[in-house]
């Protein structure tokens, strides 16, 4: 399961990200002492040498069975290792000691 801090993989000529603190929209829900990653939740801006402009990442995919109830009260999938950002990076880093889903 993805958390603050963990990276994502890049795309094409753009750099891998991470999720940097405060991305996660579950402060209150941690794994392994981390907030944990739900679909909604952002990487950091990433660059690319090519003249195209930093992008910004969205988590679109997550475990089709477990959701989390989120600080503004909605309930959304949790983020796994190897879930899609809406940028084309996938999830890297993630939790060693547990799992949700198809991923788990």
């Amino acid at each position: 399961m993805a958390r603050e801090g963990d990276q994502t993989t890049g795309h094409g000529s753009f750099a891998p990200s991470i999720f940097l603190p405060g991305s996660s929209l579950c402060q209150l829900a941690q794994i392994e002492g981390k907030p944990m990653l739900t679909v909604d939740a952002k990487c950091a801006p990433h660059g690319s040498p090519s003249p195209s402009p930093p992008v910004i990442g969205t988590i679109i995919q997550g475990s089709p069975t477990s959701l989390v109830k989120c600080d503004d009260g909605v309930f959304r999938k949790v983020a796994r290792i190897g879930d899609s950002l809406d940028c084309g990076c996938k999830i890297v880093g993630g939790a060693m000691t547990v799992g949700a889903g198809a991923n788990a």
